[in-house]
């Protein structure tokens, strides 16, 4: 019987999401070209669905705390591979109803930027968002209420 793996997972969903920065690409076609089932390990698909969901939901939301936490980076400049790591992390940390560590969280996305970028994106990323968990009871209360006028997606879907 083969295991759900959530590492597989957020590297899928990341594809994902880079996928869309640049085009329009269907969950089928999608899944049909970069997921494979090796029998061991297979997608954690309602994880995948609410994670997109949320991340399409709260973009602007995630991309207030970067501009927040990293103000010396320019977020329309930032290359997409540095914020994807930061939104799944996020998503993760103030959104999923399943609670999942956010030391976990900041460690997959680690993770997943060591496996797309070089060592010093990592240590971009573990600034970030362990500035953002240092405030983590605060920004929790805050972005209940956390309203956006913004309509416009970063993502082509």
């Amino acid at each position: 019987m083969s295991k759900q793996s959530r590492k597989l997972t957020r590297r899928l969903l990341f594809q994902k999401l880079f996928a869309l920065w640049y085009s329009d690409v269907k969950d089928s076609e999608f899944l049909k070209s970069f997921y494979f089932d090796d029998g061991n390990l297979t997608m954690d698909n309602d994880y995948y669905d609410k994670m997109q969901n949320i991340i399409f939901e709260k973009e602007w939301v995630f991309l207030d705390l970067i501009k927040r936490y990293a103000p010396k980076f320019d977020v329309k400049g930032m290359s997409i591979l540095y914020i994807l790591p930061i939104f799944i992390a996020c998503a993760e940390m103030f959104y999923l109803e399943e609670e999942i560590p956010a030391l976990v969280s900041i460690n997959e996305a680690i993770e997943i930027s060591k496996t797309y970028w070089d060592e010093w994106i990592k240590r971009v990323i573990n600034w970030i968002l362990n500035n953002i968990l240092k405030d983590y009871d605060n920004l929790v209360i805050e972005l209940k209420d956390f309203k956006t006028l913004n309509t416009f997606s970063i993502f082509k879907r």
